[in-house]
């Protein structure tokens, strides 16, 4: 592989990794030059802008394909209240809160056999989300 490296949207070398569209520098120093507001590699803003859509946009997108899917009372319920979680931890700013709830809803659709079925959309915010959140998304993309 020599010094440089990509796997998925994770590339390094040289001492940089780039992760999505943040970057983290690791040797000494932990520094990582992503926001709150940042999504895309393209400059746009996770809360507005033409070039990304919001977070509270993506979460609602979610809440409306969920009343869609079939699922099973116990099964929405689960998926339902990780997703309501995800919504609070974005209210208080949580990254870390988000990726763990996110990741928790789409565990509880692909458990359903509902996550492909789920359609295009609900893939892509998700996607958008689990990219935004960095390191902290890892575990989300993983399940898509």
């Amino acid at each position: 592989m020599g010094d440089n490296y990509r796997f998925r949207d994770v590339t390094g070398g040289a001492g940089g990794i780039n992760i999505g569209d943040g970057n983290v520098s690791v040797g000494g120093d932990y520094q990582d030059n992503r926001s709150w507001q940042r999504i895309d590699n393209r400059g746009g803003i996770y809360a507005g802008g033409d070039l990304s859509v919001s977070l509270g946009q993506d979460l609602e997108l979610l809440t409306r394909a969920l009343a869609e899917l079939r699922l099973t009372p116990a099964e929405r319920q689960r998926a339902g209240r990780a997703l309501d979680e995800a919504r609070v931890a974005a209210a208080a700013h949580d990254q870390a809160g988000i990726g763990g709830h996110l990741r928790r809803f789409t565990e509880a659709l692909k458990d359903a056999g509902a996550l492909a079925s789920a359609g295009g959309s609900v893939v892509e915010a998700l996607t958008r989300i689990g990219r935004w959140l960095g390191p902290v998304g890892a575990a989300l993309l993983a399940l898509l």
